[in-house]
């Protein structure tokens, strides 16, 4: 359902809601990805801290999480916080 106020559609959400907004892709999704883990890794690899298949573990359950319940944009930024997170653990090599 849509109506006007000052010659802009205001979109109110439906069931559907999920379908009509589809700013932020599969494939966008999967570029950042990709992007953020090549960056960490040559950014953290210094140390033992940084753990490949967990980052992608991550970003697999953070994509099917968005997919699933509020959208792309949301898995991107829990993987993110997730990665962030176990990224910073105090390092064991010292």
């Amino acid at each position: 359902m849509s109506f006007y106020i000052f010659a802009q559609t205001i979109d109110i959400a439906t069931s559907s809601a999920k379908t009509i907004t589809d700013s932020f892709s599969f494939t966008t999704y999967v570029i950042l990805s990709l992007l953020y883990v090549t960056i960490m890794h040559f950014a953290v690899n210094i140390g033992s801290e940084f753990n490949l298949m967990q980052m992608v573990f991550f970003f697999v359950l953070g994509g099917v999480l968005g997919y699933l319940f509020l959208g792309y944009e949301a898995g991107f930024v829990f993987s993110v916080v997730l990665s962030l997170i176990f990224i910073s653990s105090p390092r064991k090599d010292l």
